[in-house]
């Protein structure tokens, strides 16, 4: 097709066969080929004064072009790819998303890439690990994953719990509270089965050994918020999420040192990452200590 494009703008074999740095006669053979494959005539007067046109090559014509732009536009697009430089990344928020800094994550990866198609999506940590392994996202944010031979993770940084409760509840009063204030406390919580890790670290670092008095469950922080607003419980969630969500009616209260911390992370499948998964992740490990949280990642804190 891009030999018949090249002798047709030529209108001439011998100019055309110098153009592609070919033979004359190796031209000759492959329009040759090109008609047979298509059981039409395309080239006409093939002579020392020239070559024109039939019909049918002036059509094959209008068309070659449209091909040969769309494969050139194709062939940069798969090697862009290849490359990290273009393509898509399909990449999951969790449902803290909005208040835990990771749309700067993402906003400074548009700006280094904008090539790069970003898809999102966002949901809880069990959820964002089943789109993972599922394939239908490339990269999510999660909380406090667990090891697992099939995902790979990043600590980006640590976020500080805090206690939201009932204006006017007999604790509101206080500064800082320890943890050991809140046992026997009714308590507003999400379910586990959203993020096990998370659930189960805030768990240990506030309640001990000594479980909680869970009297509601919400599927998400803003309701969480809400049933502390209307009285019915305390919630412990990480701080600046209280700040974005607990509504009039609620105080919220720091704790006492050692301070509850939970985490936040990059995911990813273990398995040999495409090359802009890589070029996200490297961003990761380069921005995580500018991060806006309660503290930077542990010098020692590796990926699990």
């Amino acid at each position: 097709m891009k030999y018949f494009s090249v002798l047709a703008g030529q209108l001439h074999f011998g100019r055309a066969a110098e153009e592609l740095g070919i033979t004359q006669s190796a031209l000759s053979q492959q329009i040759k080929a090109l008609e047979r494959e298509l059981g039409v005539t395309l080239i006409v007067s093939r002579g020392a004064k020239g070559a024109g046109l039939t019909k049918a090559g002036t059509v094959l014509l209008e068309g070659a072009e449209q091909i040969l732009a769309m494969h050139d536009g194709l062939r940069d697009r798969i090697h862009e790819a290849a490359e990290g430089n273009g393509g898509t990344l399909n990449l999951s928020y969790s449902l803290s998303g909005a208040s835990l800094g990771q749309r700067d994550l993402v906003d400074e990866f548009r700006r280094r890439h904008p090539d790069v198609r970003i898809n999102t999506d966002s949901g809880c940590t069990a959820g964002n690990l089943g789109l993972l392994r599922s394939g239908a996202v490339d990269a999510a944010f999660v909380r406090e994953t667990g090891r697992a031979p099939d995902i790979e993770s990043l600590p980006l940084a640590e976020e500080e719990l805090v206690v939201v409760l009932p204006r006017g509840h007999r604790l509101a009063s206080a500064v800082r509270l320890a943890p050991r204030a809140l046992r026997g406390e009714p308590v507003a919580m999400w379910p586990r089965k959203l993020a096990p890790e998370l659930y189960d670290r805030i768990m240990a670092q506030v309640w001990g050994g000594s479980p909680p008095v869970v009297v509601q469950e919400e599927p998400d922080y803003e309701n969480l918020c809400l049933s502390v607003a209307s009285g019915t419980a305390l919630a412990v969630m990480d701080r600046r999420v209280a700040q974005r969500y607990s509504p009039y009616g609620t105080v919220i209260r720091r704790f006492t040192a050692p301070v509850p911390t939970t985490r936040i992370a990059i995911a990813w499948r273990a398995a040999e990452p495409e090359p802009v998964v890589r070029r996200f992740v490297s961003l990761a490990r380069e921005s995580r200590a500018r991060l806006t949280g309660y503290g930077s990642v542990p010098p020692g804190a590796a990926a699990s």
